[in-house]
């Protein structure tokens, strides 16, 4: 099937359940056996639609209400299309509150993540439309002006048809004024919202739904403003240092306690090392169980000293499943550092190797790369 075929039919679903007719307000599901670049490029629409959904029913752009708008989409979750339904057909405002609460222990992925920083995108862009059509209003005002100018300019020649020109024009004038000004409230109003809806959606794009933290695209974005405020040139206190920390034996606690008491650990290791490593460091979820860390004005062996009392402070507590009352036991972190220098991806290389040795040397311990080491 084209592409062309295959989207054109979802723009129709869209425009009709975005109407009062119930009869159509459940989407059947969308087939997923496409392959290659065509499957890319439906998604891409399927990112649009998710977009337009949210902003046509002013839905906040968050991780959660985009997996739930999703799902309904692609039909994928019956219950979801279920309960939207009907919504649809009341012609009333969507709440998802429940559906929220529902997928709450959902992750969003890269392809959340991928999809969200493209509603950012096309939230900018209809962010600029608004702009334009308010310069557009201005313009409009400043023509009737020049057309007002050159008709009291005729006033000697003709006074009494100038008189009648000139009153009929500021009717106009003053009728259109009127209607500027609305529009300009209104556009101003709409950009407004749109500009609060696009932070959101980026900041959703780059943090983790699950433990709250950055996530990898995030730390990045984190990374390349400390390059830039470092320069290449950077002394090596001024240089930061980045880490990786991967919690030990985790696959344990999810093989004996359950995922959800896994998503608690992850949850309170992630919070925990923020509390632990204060604002000298951003610490971000960079995937499983790894947590990425960035240390910046220190060096490398205090970073080494911060993340090493962090993992021994973390090593002497006991943990217990709250569910269950079952004792979880200790959880530690095994670490490894390296020095951010010119290229991003050979540090975090030298970390992950450096965090290999520590896993190597019987886990719970941190490790520093060679480039972080004094020369």
């Amino acid at each position: 099937m084209s592409v062309a075929a295959r989207s054109a039919p979802r723009r129709g679903r869209i425009a009709t359940w975005f109407g009062s007719n119930p009869a159509v307000a459940s989407p059947p599901p969308i087939p997923l056996e496409i392959e290659g670049d065509t499957r890319k490029l439906v998604e891409r629409q399927l990112y649009a639609d998710v977009g337009d959904f949210l902003f046509t029913h002013r839905l906040a752009p968050t991780p959660v209400n985009y997996e739930v708008v999703h799902a309904y989409l692609t039909g994928s979750d019956p219950a979801v299309v279920r309960a939207i339904a009907p919504m649809l057909a009341s012609c009333e405002p969507l709440e998802l509150g429940h559906l929220v609460e529902m997928m709450g222990g959902t992750r969003c992925g890269e392809a959340g993540a991928g999809a969200l920083a493209a509603l950012a995108t096309q939230l900018e862009s209809r962010l600029a439309e608004c702009l334009t059509a308010a310069d557009r209003t201005r313009s409009s005002a400043r023509d009737y002006g020049t057309a007002l100018d050159l008709a009291q300019a005729q006033l000697d020649d003709d006074p009494a048809g100038t008189l009648q020109h000139i009153a009929g024009l500021t009717r106009e004038v003053v009728s259109t004024t009127r209607l500027v000004e609305t529009e300009l409230k209104k556009t101003r109003r709409e950009a407004e919202r749109l500009r609060n809806d696009l932070e959101q959606a980026r900041d959703a794009a780059e943090r983790d739904h699950l433990t709250g933290l950055p996530n990898r695209r995030g730390f990045e974005r984190r990374i390349e403003a400390a390059l830039a405020h470092a320069g290449p040139d950077a002394a090596p206190r001024a240089r930061a240092i980045v880490a990786l920390c991967d919690i030990d034996d985790f696959k344990r606690v999810n093989d004996v306690h359950g995922h959800p008491a896994g998503d608690r650990v992850l949850k309170f290791v992630g919070s925990y090392l923020s509390e632990q490593l204060g604002d000298a460091a951003c610490v971000a979820r960079h995937g499983g169980e790894e947590f990425a860390v960035l240390i910046e004005g220190r060096s490398s062996y205090e970073a080494m000293t911060m993340l090493d009392e962090a993992r021994e402070t973390l090593a002497a507590r006991s943990l217990v499943n709250h569910e269950t009352g079952v004792p979880i036991g200790r959880i530690t972190f095994s670490a490894g550092l390296a020095l951010l220098g010119h290229d991003v991806a050979d540090a975090l290389a030298a970390a992950d190797a450096a965090l290999y040795r520590a896993k190597h040397n019987g886990k719970n311990g941190v490790m520093m790369a060679p480039n972080a080491s004094p020369s």
